[in-house]
């Protein structure tokens, strides 16, 4: 499935090296790539983890947007350029292909928001191309299922555990203290977890531990403000537990991240 990639033309190492260490605090890991040819490849097989980074200088910057859209669709492509960009140049850019562009001016985190921003968009696109499928064969009689709306509640991550899908598909990115709680609890989902569980071992300690009521407190106002309910139900003198539906799927990829972290019981 290729309609969540996403692409970096960039012409200066060092703004990437920004841009980078800024994704990663957000979960999005930026692979520089040597060649168009070795960025096709690489991105054909990968997963959707990466966001792969290619040097384009201005001559060559269009032919890349060209060859990256007709192997690629619906992937995202942001170009990143040293220096100042003009609107007319934006403009011939994104009406080449280009998804975003962003110049010397722009920050960081802008660059990593549009990451994310084009993410969700793939996702989106593949639920809805998920669910068109079944009306492909119309002229086939089938049973309906009742699948699809026991899918329908379920919670799920992305993104190394960085960005948390709801129900209704939407994207919620984590902060790395509410990371680390959702990652423990979807991993025991439904079980009930001791609040001193939920912080690495070396930042246990009463304040600390009173702080996992701040933090879900705060992550269920962010689902409010979505209209969502966040299913974190706490359990009086025990612990939280996350009652949602989680599959079994998303529960391993939680344990990996927390095995990966290296800093849980």
């Amino acid at each position: 499935m290729t309609v969540e990639q996403i692409f970096l033309l960039y012409d200066e190492l060092t703004g990437l090296q920004h841009i980078a260490r800024e994704a990663e605090q957000w979960g999005v890991r930026v692979q520089i790539v040597g060649t168009i040819g070795q960025c096709l490849s690489l991105a054909s097989a990968a997963g959707v983890q990466a966001a792969f980074a290619l040097s384009c200088q201005a001559d060559k910057v269009f032919l890349h947007i060209n060859r990256l859209r007709v192997v690629f669709p619906a992937a995202g492509i942001i170009v990143v350029r040293r220096d100042k960009m003009a609107g007319m140049e934006r403009g011939h850019l994104m009406l080449a292909g280009a998804d975003a562009c962003f110049d010397r001016e722009a920050l960081p985190v802008e660059v990593v928001a549009c990451v994310q921003a084009l993410r969700r968009r793939g996702y989106a696109l593949r639920q809805s191309v998920a669910l068109a499928e079944p009306n492909c064969s119309k002229q086939v009689p089938t049973i309906p299922q009742t699948e699809p709306e026991a899918d329908a509640s379920l919670w799920e991550l992305m993104e190394d555990g960085w960005t948390m899908l709801t129900p209704r598909g939407q994207a919620v990115l984590l902060t790395r203290g509410e990371r680390r709680i959702v990652l423990v609890l979807f991993a025991l989902s439904p079980q009930t977890v001791a609040r001193d569980r939920l912080f690495p071992m070396e930042e246990k300690g009463g304040a600390q531990v009173r702080s996992v009521d701040v933090v879900i407190s705060r992550l269920k106002r962010k689902l409010w403000a979505l209209g969502e309910e966040l299913p974190i139900r706490s359990v009086r003198g025990q612990g939280y537990a996350f009652v949602g539906s989680v599959p079994a799927v998303c529960q391993e990829l939680a344990r990996e991240s927390l095995r990966k972290d290296g800093v849980y019981d």
